[in-house]
């Protein structure tokens, strides 16, 4: 059976067709080429190189997003009836009409830097193929590929197939395979970098890192970094802020005491994650309850995020003074601080050296607040910041020397009373 008969038989026997075809093509490869010259043929259609949006040589070069459509671009499919239109100088046809044409097959666009990694080809969308290709005419063809949400970056090189059911793949006088062609199709991937904080166990959102110690103690929390970009994230910074009273004025933990190893990382590899720890140094004496700051993570080429940094001091100590002595002269008042648990009652009297009552004054620890439609108290105060502005009950400024402060508040649930010495300068 020669070429043309085996050709026919194949037009019946439609699933011998794609063997017939790699054979053809097969032959084109193994067989010397002789010059390229323009012969007429019984039918051929080309795909053109260097025609169309963003086609450059026999390469579409397209450029995406992760998780999005790329750009679109076109080619050109030409049914040449004349030794002008044989863009490919294989052979032209003066009359012969293709009825079915089809994408044949849709490689996998390969990333040309890692073979490992890959597009499908079910992923490269055609959107108007012509059915028909009448001889002489040629048409438009759209493409695009759609990104799949973790590719990543990089350059993905694949290819397109096509050729009609009807008329199937022959050779040419000059060994060239007719009736089929192909184009490459090649998509950019944009770095996309980004990151996430992460609970240090699991891979949910981190939304704040709460640590406990009582004062005097070193207390640590973990937490990881993920990389969810696209690309190697390169500088990564982690800093800490103050870590302020969110009961009384004027206390703080400050972000020297806060150690966070590693505090920088060279590199985060896509798709790793880097576990951090974050240690703080309680300093004594402090008054217990909730200490807030934040951590900022930054890396080269990504917006920083902040997330809370949240310390619960457990440990009490009786009374903290803003300023001692107080010297009103610079326009001084007094700031006691004291512990206290939400909603209770607290005293605290002010006495001179004689034992005399100068100042006396109460009050409710803060409980919180509930949301509208909550059931939870929140923002509650563990301690209360209490303002002297160094007069008598009576409104009278207060003498300079020595004074005694007694408070009487509930801590942990029991009665606490805690005493300690102000001086006054005027």
């Amino acid at each position: 059976m020669n070429l043309h008969e085996e050709v026919r038989v194949n037009r019946v026997r439609h699933v011998s067709r794609p063997l017939v075809t790699a054979a053809i093509v097969a032959m084109a490869v193994v067989t010397p080429r002789i010059a390229q010259t323009q012969v007429v043929v019984p039918c051929d259609f080309d795909i053109a190189d260097e025609l169309g949006r963003l086609t450059y040589g026999n390469t579409m070069h397209l450029e995406g997003r992760r998780g999005t459509a790329s750009n679109g671009g076109s080619f050109y499919i030409i049914n040449a009836n004349a030794p002008e239109g044989d863009v490919d100088h294989d052979g032209y046809a003066t009359a012969c009409d293709y009825h079915d044409l089809f994408i044949a097959s849709r490689s996998n666009l390969v990333n040309t830097a890692n073979a490992a990694l890959a597009i499908p080809g079910e992923n490269i969308v055609v959107t108007n193929l012509p059915h028909n290709l009448l001889s002489g005419q040629r048409a438009e063809v759209q493409a695009f590929v759609q990104v799949p949400q973790g590719t990543a970056a990089g350059t993905y090189i694949g290819q397109l197939e096509i050729r009609d059911n009807v008329v199937f793949a022959t050779l040419s006088p000059t060994r060239d395979v007719l009736n089929v062609d192909v184009i490459n199709i090649e998509v950019h991937v944009v770095e996309d970098l980004d990151f996430a904080i992460l609970n240090a166990d699991t891979a949910s959102p981190l939304d704040s890192l709460v640590i406990r110690g009582r004062s005097g103690q070193r207390a640590s929390g973990a937490l990881r970094i993920a990389n969810t970009g696209n690309a190697n994230l390169s500088d990564m910074r982690i800093t800490a802020t103050d870590l302020r009273s969110e009961s009384a004025v004027g206390l703080f933990i400050p972000a020297a005491n806060v150690t966070i190893s590693p505090s920088s990382l060279a590199a985060v590899q896509l798709g790793d994650t880097t576990r951090l720890v974050v240690t703080v140094q309680i300093p004594r004496g402090i008054l217990g309850g909730r200490y807030r700051g934040s951590l900022r993570v930054q890396s080269a080429g990504t917006a920083p995020q902040d997330i809370p940094l949240i310390v619960i001091v457990t440990s009490t100590r009786g009374i903290l003074f803003g300023n001692n002595p107080v010297r009103e002269i610079n326009g001084d008042i007094a700031n006691i601080a004291f512990n206290g648990d939400p909603g209770t009652q607290w005293k605290l009297a002010i006495y001179d050296m004689a034992g005399l009552v100068t100042y006396k004054t109460s009050g409710t620890v803060f409980p919180g607040s509930t949301p509208p439609g909550g059931t939870t108290p929140v923002g509650a105060d563990f301690a209360v910041n209490a303002i002297w502005s160094l007069r008598n009950g009576r409104g009278e400024p207060v003498a300079s020397g020595m004074y005694l402060v007694v408070v009487e508040s509930i801590v942990e649930g029991k009665r606490q009373l805690a005493q300690d010495k102000l001086m006054v300068i005027r």
